[in-house]
């Protein structure tokens, strides 16, 4: 598992890990927690935590789990990006990143 943590002003932790199944990738956050709680989250599947090159919406978070799924939309290739960037919701604020194991 590749560990979150916390980014700008915000602290954030936990544990991310990647589940390869036939054609479903899932991502699965485990302990996850952050100084956000109360804002919307999103997460963001990048290249080195790079928005500015290809990236792909994961969708919305739960912020107030401290365990969760988000499933990959089919037909990534995963290979291809290696980092989870962790924002608020509607903005380019980043809350915390992620390292995909």
């Amino acid at each position: 598992m590749g560990s979150i943590s916390g980014a700008g002003e915000y602290s954030s932790s936990g544990y991310i890990g990647a589940a390869v199944v036939g054609s479903t990738v899932t991502l699965s956050f485990k302990h996850f927690e952050t100084s956000a709680k109360a804002m919307p989250l999103s997460a963001i599947l990048t290249i080195n935590g790079n928005l500015k090159k290809r990236h792909i919406h994961l969708g919305s978070l739960a912020g107030d789990r401290d365990s969760f799924d988000l499933v990959v939309p089919e037909g990534t290739d995963i290979s291809l990006f290696n980092t989870v960037v962790l924002q608020l919701a509607g903005t380019e604020t980043a809350i915390g990143i992620a390292s995909i194991p």
